[in-house]
């Protein structure tokens, strides 16, 4: 009870809680770094593996040559035989993918996706990837 005269003391900067909200706010700041760290590295290594799948198929279309033009000495793609190369070594490997192929050239493109694990609690399900390769056949002649 308060006497009379006695007034009570209220404290007008009382902090209580203030912590809380920080600790909140640093505790979600900190899981956020943690998802980019770990969602990042996923993210890398999957563009990594789309550019070595869409290299790896693209050579493997470049080993088709024509036939008839590398009986006369030239190095020539047969474009129906480098295409399905280059596709199927996509389909052994689950990945679709584009090819086109010139005379001396072959070009795939690979579209990848990987599933997020910490970022989708900010709303990022999936992160998706484009790689292209192109390789260019060369006569290697001897000295």
């Amino acid at each position: 009870m308060i006497a009379t005269g006695q007034r009570r003391r209220v404290d007008v900067h009382d902090d209580r809680g203030s912590v809380t909200v920080w600790a909140i706010s640093a505790t979600v700041a900190c899981v956020l770094i943690i998802g980019l760290v770990i969602d990042g590295g996923t993210m890398l290594r999957a563009r990594s593996d789309a550019f070595a799948l869409a290299s790896s198929a693209a050579r493997a279309g470049a080993q088709e040559l024509d036939s008839a033009s590398a009986v006369q000495g030239l190095t020539v793609l047969d474009p129906v035989a480098a295409e399905r190369a280059a596709l199927d070594y996509l389909a052994a490997h689950g990945a679709t993918g584009t090819v086109a192929v010139t005379d001396e050239t072959i070009t795939v493109t690979v579209t990848s996706a990987t599933s997020l694990q910490l970022l989708r609690l900010a709303g990022a399900e999936t992160a998706s990837f484009t790689a292209t390769s192109t390789v260019n056949i060369v006569k290697v002649e001897l000295p």
